[in-house]
C-alpha cells in the first residue's frame, strides 16, 4: 500500500513539475466592408486587407478570425476577390457572417456564401455559418451566426436553431474553456438600439446556463472596447477596418497546460493595431 501511495505521489509531483506555460495569439479583423471597382486602382478596403495581410505574416500569430461585414456588397466576385487576397495568409482563419456578408434578398445566400469560402479555405470544413473550431488542446472556438437569413438588418438576430446548437455546443464542451466569435456583440461598446441584438434575454438564457465561456468577441460597432462581466466573460469589440486609421485587434492569451487536464490560469491581453 505504501509502495502504491509513493508511486502515486511521484505520479502527481511528474504531472505538476511537466505543467506548460501556453501563449495562444490571434487577430481579430472585422468590418472590412471589402469592396472592388472596374477599374485597376485599389480601392481604400483592398489597400487595408491587403496591409492586414502584411501585418499578420510580419508577427507571430496562431490564427485569425474576421467578425463580418467581411464585403460590402453581398456578391460573388467581392467575396471571391476578397478572399484571393486573404489566401496570402501564412495562419489558418475563420469566417463569421456579418449583415452586409449573405442575406436571400439580395446578392448571396448564407450557403453560397459559404460554400465558396470552404472552396478556398482549406481549414473551413462546414458550410454551416456556425460552427466549431479547436486551435490549440483543450480549448474550443465557436463561430455564431447571428445574422439575417432574409432582408438586411442592422440588428443580431439569434434562431432558435441556432441558440439550440449554441447550447448543445457549449454543454459538449463543458469542461473546456470556449472562445464565441460572432459579429454582432453582447455586451455593446455603447448603445445603439439599431444595432442591437432582438431577443437578447434567450441569448442572456444560454449564458447563465453555462460558466465555460472565456470569451465573446465581435465587431459591428465599429470601435474597439474592452470589458469583463460579473461572470468573468471578457467581451471584445474590434474596430473597422474600412475606417481610417485601418485598425485591427492583436490579442494574446496566456494559460497554464497540465497534461490530461483542461487550461487553467487563463489571462488575456489586446491590443489595438493599425493595418498601414
Amino acid at each position: 500500500m505504501k509502495h502504491i501511495k509513493y508511486l502515486l505521489v511521484l505520479f502527481l509531483m511528474c504531472i505538476s513539475l511537466s505543467a506548460n506555460a501556453k501563449t495562444l495569439n490571434f487577430a481579430l479583423v472585422s468590418d472590412v466592408h471589402y469592396e472592388i471597382n472596374s477599374g485597376t486602382k485599389l480601392t481604400t478596403s483592398q489597400k487595408a486587407l491587403e496591409g492586414f495581410v502584411a501585418r499578420i505574416n510580419e508577427g507571430d500569430y496562431d490564427f485569425v478570425v474576421f467578425l463580418g461585414d467581411n464585403i460590402d456588397r453581398s456578391r460573388k466576385e467581392v467575396l471571391e476577390s476578397f478572399l484571393n487576397t486573404v489566401k496570402n495568409l501564412k495562419v489558418p482563419y475563420y469566417i463569421v457572417l456579418g449583415d452586409t456578408d449573405a442575406h436571400k434578398i439580395s446578392g448571396l445566400t448564407k450557403q453560397e456564401f459559404m460554400e465558396i469560402v470552404k472552396k478556398k479555405n482549406s481549414n473551413q470544413t462546414s458550410i454551416s455559418p456556425s460552427y466549431t473550431f479547436s486551435p490549440a488542446s483543450g480549448i474550443e472556438c465557436i463561430v455564431l451566426d447571428g445574422t439575417s437569413s432574409f432582408m438586411p438588418s442592422n440588428h443580431g438576430i439569434f434562431t432558435d436553431k441556432t441558440l439550440e446548437w449554441y447550447d448543445k455546443t457549449l454543454k459538449k464542451n463543458k469542461d473546456k474553456p470556449v472562445f464565441v466569435f460572432q459579429h454582432v456583440p453582447y455586451e455593446e461598446p455603447y448603445e445603439d438600439e439599431s444595432h442591437n441584438i432582438l431577443d437578447k434575454y434567450q441569448y442572456k438564457y444560454i449564458l447563465d446556463k453555462h460558466d465555460n465561456i472565456f470569451l465573446i468577441a465581435s465587431g459591428h460597432y465599429h470601435k474597439g472596447a474592452f470589458m469583463t462581466d460579473k461572470k468573468g466573460i471578457n467581451h471584445i469589440s474590434a474596430p473597422a477596418l474600412s475606417v481610417s486609421p485601418f485598425q485591427f485587434l492583436d490579442v494574446k492569451i496566456k494559460y497554464t497546460k497540465y497534461p490530461f487536464a483542461k487550461p487553467k490560469n487563463l489571462n488575456i491581453d489586446g491590443q489595438i493595431r493599425e493595418a498601414l
